[in-house]
């Protein structure tokens, strides 16, 4: 095992991003865009007061900048190994929806990640089958509090690699056994459950850990002790919302690893994600006061059940 121990871990493949941003009288393109949760982590942790690690497996065919780019983050180490491919997306982005097709593939990580340390915290967060449950079983072990986000473990694809939604309740409620905290869209809950109802979706997911449900611009659902509660988000101008999940979570598990406190991590989380949503180019999150950002969200605090 080696290098020291921190704060906390983030584990996921970098993705190299294709974008095609639709709108009524035009489209716009990004070709080469990072991705992926470790890309969006390293944006957050120049502002956090917690030290971190990105974890990551990539091809040579990642351009020189962002390696550069990725050995001079402030507060976090970058460490990677070189896979045949990487994985790379293509977004098609709508007004109201976005589909999104895999074109490549970066190598599986699970022995990879276990030449680390654990830590405080980590967020286990697959773009697209990264990981086996074995590499859930490491973190868990490796670290006090543990994040999972499904959404790459809920992943399929269509004929044309078109990504769809996976259906396997039994998978991912082994998935989630060992997590103190489980993110999934509203889609990949619904899917899951295969309910509609916020109170329903939430009565069915797993209960012996915190279940976030992100809602978009309307914020998010979360579960404690049993008990559900909604958070409404900033009105903010969105451009981009691509990677604003990956943000709400390192934020989240930043936060409680310095507080160990739920509702003000996650509304600190959603506080991060809202910034993210209005930039319209990938660079670090601006210095502001996300705490009273956070305050202003926890007044939007309702019970749902």
């Amino acid at each position: 095992m080696l290098f020291v121990k921190v704060d906390l871990n983030i584990l996921s493949h970098v993705a190299l991003d294709d974008k095609i941003f639709f709108t009524e009288n035009d489209e716009k393109q990004i070709k080469n865009q990072l991705g992926g949760p470790v890309s969006y982590a390293s944006i957050v942790f120049p502002i956090l007061s917690v030290n971190g690690r990105c974890i990551t497996t990539f091809g040579k065919d990642i351009p020189e900048k962002y390696l550069e780019y990725f050995s001079n983050i402030k507060n976090c180490s970058f460490e990677y190994e070189y896979s045949a491919k990487t994985t790379r997306f293509l977004h098609k982005i709508y007004p109201k929806s976005r589909l999104l097709y895999l074109l490549d593939q970066a190598n599986n990580m699970d022995e990879f990640i276990r030449k680390f340390q654990g830590g405080k915290g980590c967020l286990v967060s697959p773009i697209y089958h990264e990981f086996t449950l074995n590499a859930v079983d490491w973190a868990r072990k490796e670290h006090d509090y543990l994040g999972v986000d499904v959404q790459g473990f809920m992943r399929g694809l269509d004929s044309e690699n078109k990504i769809i939604p996976l259906y396997n309740p039994k998978f991912i409620s082994d998935l989630t056994k060992e997590a103190d905290i489980v993110k999934f869209s509203l889609k990949e809950a619904s899917h899951f459950t295969q309910s509609k109802s916020y109170t329903e979706i939430l009565e069915k997911l797993p209960s012996h850990c915190t279940q976030v449900v992100t809602l978009g611009e309307k914020g998010l659902l979360f579960s404690q002790k049993e008990k559900f509660y909604k958070l409404t988000a900033l009105n903010k101008i969105e451009r981009d919302s691509t990677g604003a999940g990956d943000v709400l979570m390192t934020g989240i598990i930043a936060k409680m690893i310095e507080t160990d406190d739920l509702e003000k991590s996650i509304a600190f989380g959603m506080a991060l994600a809202a910034e993210k949503v209005e930039m319209a180019e990938f660079h670090s999150l601006p210095i502001k006061n996300y705490d009273k950002s956070a305050e202003e969200i926890l007044n939007t605090l309702e019970k749902i059940n």
